[in-house]
C-alpha cells in the first residue's frame, strides 16, 4: 500500500491539538499561508516552522495540557535509575555516553510532540539502540538516537515487551558502545584525543546537535568556528592600529601630497626622501620602485630595491625602495614615502597600505594619493594620534579633451595609443609600424627589463609613438603630448565593461609632460563623449581601509584553512573591511590537493609567493618546486627547452614568469640563489623580447589572410574589413570593433 504523503503545512486545527493557543500563534509563528481544504480555503503554518517553536522554552512553558505536550516523566526517571546504577570512568566514551544522555533525558522531560507509534515501531527502536552495545556504523548513529528519543511517549506506557526489559538493563552500555564508535570515527578522521578532549569539555556544547547530527558536524560546525573566534579574540587585536604597538609609540608626522595624475606628488616626496639620513619608498609596481632607486642611485643616495620578484642590496645602503608588500615593520627610517596610497581600497592589495600606513617605523611619513583618498588617510591617521599636514598639487600643463574623433592614419609623434589586451597592443603597432612609425610597446605581462628598453626607445626618440595597456597609467613618466583612446570597455577577467572615470583620468592624465608641452590632450577614435564623461566626473571619497590579518592567527591551534575562513567573518572596527582571502584559500586548498603538507607558517608562506596560480604551467612549477623542499631538495633556475626554432613571444614571457617565481620561491624558503646567473637570464629574455616586439613581431600575431595587414584588435573573421568590403560591397556590415 502507498504511504501517504507527509503534509507540509499545518491548519489552526492540527495546532491546537499539539497544544498551541490564540496567544502562541501570533506570538511564535510567522504570517500564515492559505490551503485548500474541503470546506474551502484556511490557514495554515509551514510544519518545519511549526516544529522549531516547539522547541523554544516560550512553547514548552506555556502549551495548553493536550496530546502534544505531555511529559514521558516515568520513562525518564526508568532511565535515569539504569544510567546511575552502572560505574563510569572519565573517557571520552563514557563522557560522550554522559551528554547523550543528559539530552535524552531533557527530551522526554520537555512538553514535546512525540510521534505515536505503533508497538512494533517502538520495540524496532529500541531493539536498534540496544544493539548499538556490539557496534554500528559510526554514520547510523544520530538516526538511531533520533528515533529513540521519539519513543518517550511509547515507553511512558509500559506494554511489557522483552525489549523494555533489556532497555532498562543495558541502556548504559548501548550508549557506551555507540559513543566508542562514534569516537573511534571522529579519531579516525584525523581528529587528536586532546581536541576531542577540549571539545566535550566546551561551556555551552550543544547536546542536541551531538545527538542528532554527530561529532563531526559538532566540530566544524559549532566548536571550530567558536574557538578560533574566542582564540582571535585574544591574538589579534579589535582595531588594526593596534596590532602595531611600536608605530604606537612613536610620534609620528605626515604629510599628504594630494592630486591627480602628473602633479608632481612623486617627485615631492622623492624629494625629501633623498635629504633623509635613511628612508624607504613604498610603490604598487616594481617598475615604480626601480624608477625610484635608480632616480636616489643618479642623485648619490645609497639605495636597495627589493619587491616579490628580485632584489638589488649592498651592506651600505641606506635607503631601500620596495613594493609596498615588502615593507619590513621592524626596520627604522627618518623619512617613509608611501606612492598610491588610494590603493589602500583594493580588496585583494589594500592591506599593504593600511600596514605601511599603521605600521611604518618612521617619525615622517609622506603620503602620496589621489583626492579622494583624503578623507579615509586622514581618518586613520587621527586614530593613531600622529599629527598631519596636507599639501595638494595641481597640473602645471592643463590637461584638455579634444573636440573630435582622431583617425588612426592622422597620430603624431608623441601619441600614446591605448587599447586594453596584449593583442589589441601588438596588432596596433604592427600597424603602425606597417605604415613606418616605429612604436613603443608597454602592457602588464611584458617583462620589466623589456618593458624598460620600449621606454628608453621612446625617451631617446628611436620610437615616435606608444601602444600601450591601462599599465601606462600608473606611474610611467614618458613625454606623452596626446593619450588617444583606442577603446571606452576593457575586460576585467569576467566581463567587458565601460571604463570607470578613474580609470580614464588616471590613464588621461599621463598626457603633458611639465617642461616639454604646454598642454596634454585627451582624444579617442570613437565614443569621445565616454572620454569627456568620464573626465568630468569627481571621483567619490573611498570609504573602507582593507585590513589584512596578523600572523598572530598561526597561533591558534586550528587548521589554516578554518582560521582564515573564520578570521573573515569576523567583524572588524570602522572604517576597516577585511581582506579578500580567496586568493589564499584557493592556494592552499589546491596544494593540499596535490597531496603537499606543510605547516600552517609554511602554508601561509607559500600562499604568500605572487605568481599567477590560475597559469598551469606556473601552477605545475610551484608544486614542483614545494615538492622538493619537502624532500629536502633543491629547486633549480628554470631554463628554456633547447630547439631549433627560437622560441615565440608567449613562450618567453612564460619563462621569464618562471624565473620571478623561482627567485620569489627561494627567497621565500631559504635557498641560496645565484644572482648573478638569474640576472643574465633575465637579460638575456628581454632582449630576445625587445628582439621581437622590434624585429619580428608579425610572427606573433594573426594577419589579414588576404592583404597581409595586422589584423584589428577583436577581429573575428581571417580577413580584414577593407578586404571584405571589397568582396561582399559597400552594404557589408562593420565589425564589432570599428
Amino acid at each position: 500500500m502507498a504511504r501517504r504523503k507527509k503534509r507540509t503545512m499545518w491548519s489552526v486545527k492540527e495546532l491546537k491539538r499539539r497544544g498551541w493557543t490564540a496567544d502562541l500563534i501570533r506570538e511564535l509563528l510567522p504570517e500564515p499561508g492559505r490551503v485548500q481544504t474541503t470546506g474551502g480555503e484556511t490557514r495554515a503554518w509551514p510544519r518545519d516552522a511549526v516544529l522549531a517553536a516547539e522547541r523554544t522554552p516560550a512553547f514548552q512553558s506555556r502549551a495548553t495540557n493536550g496530546p502534544a505536550p505531555k511529559l514521558a516523566e516515568g520513562a525518564a526517571d526508568a532511565l535515569e535509575r539504569s544510567w546511575d546504577g552502572v560505574e563510569k570512568d572519565t573517557s571520552p566514551a563514557w563522557r560522550l555516553a554522559g551528554i547523550w544522555h543528559e539530552t535524552i533525558l531533557g527530551r522526554f522531560r520537555t512538553p514535546m510532540a512525540y510521534r505515536r507509534l505503533r508497538k512494533v515501531q517502538g520495540q524496532g527502536r529500541l531493539d536498534a539502540l540496544l544493539a548499538l552495545e556490539r557496534g554500528a556504523g559510526a554514520d547510523r548513529i544520530p538516526e538511531i538516537l533520533r528515533q529513540f528519543v521519539q519513543t518517550g511517549w511509547w515507553l511512558e506506557h509500559p506494554h511489557g515487551t522483552r525489549q523494555e526489559e533489556r532497555l532498562y538493563e543495558r541502556y548504559p552500555y548501548a550508549l557506551l558502545g555507540a559513543a566508542r564508535a562514534a569516537v573511534e570515527s571522529f579519531l579516525s578522521s584525523g581528529h587528536t584525543d586532546p581536541a576531542l578532549d577540549a571539545m566535550l569539555s566546551a561551556e555551552e556544547l550543544p547536546g542536541g546537535m551531538l545527538l542528532e547530527e554527530g561529532l563531526d558536524r559538532v566540530w566544524s560546525v559549532w566548536y571550530v568556528p567558536r574557538a578560533i573566534r574566542t582564540s582571535l579574540k585574544f591574538l589579534v587585536a579589535l582595531d588594526p592600529k593596534d596590532e602595531y604597538p611600536e608605530a604606537r609609540a612613536m610620534e609620528r608626522h605626515f604629510i599628504l601630497h594630494l592630486g591627480g595624475t602628473n602633479t608632481g606628488k612623486t617627485y615631492a616626496g622623492l624629494q625629501r626622501l633623498m635629504r633623509a639620513p635613511t628612508g624607504i619608498y613604498l610603490a604598487p609596481l616594481r617598475l615604480l620602485a626601480l624608477e625610484a632607486q635608480e632616480t636616489l642611485l643618479d642623485a648619490g643616495v645609497d639605495c636597495a630595491l627589493t619587491t616579490g620578484e628580485e632584489e638589488d642590496r649592498r651592506d651600505d645602503d641606506t635607503h631601500v625602495a620596495a613594493t609596498a608588500e615588502k615593507l619590513d615593520l621592524s626596520a627604522r627610517y627618518d623619512v617613509a614615502v608611501i606612492d598610491e596610497c588610494q590603493m589602500i581600497a583594493d580588496k585583494q592589495r589594500g592591506y599593504a597600505w593600511t600596514r605601511a600606513i599603521l605600521g611604518v617605523l618612521a617619525p615622517e611619513v609622506h603620503l602620496c594619493a589621489a583626492p579622494e583618498a583624503e578623507g579615509l588617510l586622514l581618518r586613520l591617521i587621527r586614530s593613531c594620534g600622529d599629527t598631519y599636514e596636507v599639501q595638494e598639487h595641481h597640473r602645471q600643463v592643463p590637461l584638455l579633451c579634444m573636440s573630435h574623433t582622431v583617425d588612426l592614419e592622422r597620430v603624431q609623434p608623441g601619441d600614446a595609443l591605448v587599447t586594453f589586451s596584449k593583442l589589441g597592443v601588438l596588432s596596433v603597432a604592427e600597424d603602425l609600424r606597417q605604415a613606418g612609425k616605429e612604436a613603443a610597446i608597454i602592457y602588464g605581462a611584458l617583462p620589466y627589463p623589456a618593458r624598460r628598453k620600449q621606454m628608453e626607445g621612446f625617451l631617446e626618440g628611436r620610437m615616435s609613438y606608444v601602444v600601450a595597456t591601462d599599465a601606462i597609467g600608473m606611474g610611467l613618466n614618458l613625454p606623452i603630448r596626446r593619450i588617444i583612446f583606442l577603446e571606452t570597455e576593457k575586460f576585467d577577467g569576467v566581463e567587458r565593461r565601460p571604463l570607470e572615470p578613474s580609470e580614464i583620468q588616471q590613464i588621461a592624465g599621463r598626457a603633458g609632460r611639465y617642461g616639454m608641452y604646454d598642454k596634454g590632450w585627451v582624444g579617442a577614435v570613437r565614443d569621445l563623449g565616454a572620454i569627456r564623461a568620464g573626465l568630468a566626473v569627481k571621483p567619490p571619497p573611498l570609504q573602507k581601509a582593507v585590513a589584512g590579518f596578523s600572523d598572530l592567527v598561526l597561533r591558534a591551534e586550528f587548521d589554516l584553512l578554518e582560521i582564515l575562513t573564520e578570521w573573515a567573518r569576523m567583524p572588524t572596527v570602522e572604517p576597516y573591511e577585511k581582506l579578500d582571502i580567496g586568493r589564499y584559500i584557493t592556494v592552499i586548498s589546491r596544494m593540499r590537493e596535490a597531496g603537499i603538507l606543510l605547516t600552517k607558517e609554511e602554508e601561509l608562506r607559500a600562499a604568500n609567493i605572487p605568481f599567477d596560480e590560475e597559469d598551469p604551467a606556473l601552477r605545475d612549477l610551484f608544486f614542483e618546486f614545494l615538492r622538493l623542499y619537502q624532500t629536502g631538495g633543491t629547486p633549480e633556475r628554470p631554463a628554456l627547452p633547447e630547439r631549433d626554432d627560437p622560441p615565440t613571444l608567449p613562450e618567453l614571457e612564460l619563462h621569464y614568469r618562471k624565473l620571478d617565481l623561482y627567485f620569489s620561491f627561494a627567497r621565500t624558503f631559504g635557498y641560496r640563489v645565484d644572482e648573478d646567473a638569474l640576472y643574465e637570464s633575465r637579460e638575456r629574455v628581454a632582449e630576445e623580447i625587445n628582439e621581437i616586439l622590434l624585429h619580428r613581431l608579425r610572427d606573433n600575431i594573426r594577419f589579414c589572410a588576404k592583404c597581409g595587414r595586422a589584423l584589428p584588435l577583436h577581429h573575428r573573421g581571417r580577413i580584414c574589413d577593407a578586404c571584405y568590403e571589397r568582396e561582399h560591397g559597400a552594404a557589408a556590415r562593420w565589425r564589432p570593433w570599428r
